[in-house]
């Protein structure tokens, strides 16, 4: 696992999955990787796709581009989606540095070319919603707020140890809306309530027996020896209690104590 980027899931029933999935797990012609090797493929096409900008393209997805979790005897699926998170990834960057930036590091018949290929790769498919987010250099805090403790899971992939949190999706929703309610109240933070808001419509396009993985990937590498002593999730909650409760000094500390371990992430990236 590359050591920059973590990942927020979303692993949907068999019959919620579109149709082309559905007919591929059915028919057999999916061979269901583990996670691990289907964030390694995963990871592969991102990095030749950035170091390949001058041929960009949004190429048609494939029924087995999906990780796959398995629940109380049931399968759940979450297709990595590399055409929408492609195009999404591009129109961010356009509006981060402008059209003018972003045409001297991709040709602009490229970013026409890509723009048509995504257009017609909407026209099939208007309801689609990207099954995965992901960020570099760290966990954002409002992923937290989706999970628990109870939920916190250690694995091992290439060698390496990382973190991960499962939940179901109806207990993010309840946590997320509950969160912004409680900020609302007592936060004047306009930007941490939109990305809550954010987070909470991006859920409620799934369905209600799907569920949520929080995974650290190769974002738990850069913590090393503090794995263990990681319980950003329960910081997270201790802060929100506190604040619900008007508690703000131990809100204040707890909320210190998780932006002290992930500043070690912080730093890595700065020197990288």
């Amino acid at each position: 696992m590359l050591p920059y980027a973590s990942y927020l899931r979303v692993y949907e029933p068999l019959h919620a999955l579109p149709a082309a999935v559905r007919n591929a797990l059915r028919g057999g012609t999916t061979a269901v990787q583990d996670g691990s090797a289907t964030l390694a493929a995963e990871q592969r096409t991102v990095l030749t796709r950035a170091v390949m900008s001058s041929t960009i393209s949004i190429e048609p997805a494939s029924p087995t581009d999906l990780y796959v979790m398995r629940r109380e005897g049931r399968t759940f699926c979450c297709p990595v989606d590399m055409p929408l998170r492609s195009w999404l990834s591009m129109t961010s960057l356009i509006d981060t540095i402008g059209g003018a930036a972003a045409g001297a590091i991709v040709p602009p018949e490229a970013l026409a070319l890509a723009d048509q290929q995504f257009l017609r790769w909407r026209r099939d498919n208007p309801q689609a919603v990207p099954h995965i987010r992901q960020v570099t250099w760290g966990v954002p805090r409002t992923w937290f707020v989706l999970v628990v403790e109870d939920e916190r899971t250690r694995y091992e992939a290439d060698g390496g140890a990382s973190v991960r949190y499962r939940a179901r999706i109806l207990d993010a929703r309840r946590r997320t809306a509950h969160a912004h309610r409680t900020l609302r109240r007592t936060v004047d933070d306009s930007e941490l309530l939109e990305e809550l808001s954010g987070l909470g419509s991006w859920l409620s396009t799934f369905h209600h027996d799907s569920w949520v993985e929080v995974d650290y990937a190769g974002v738990a590498q850069v913590l090393s020896g503090a794995l263990d002593e990681d319980h950003s999730a329960r910081e997270i909650h201790s802060a929100l209690a506190a604040i619900g409760r008007g508690d703000l000094t131990t809100a204040a500390t707890a909320y210190r104590t998780f932006e002290e371990r992930w500043r070690l992430v912080n730093a890595f990236e700065r020197a990288n």
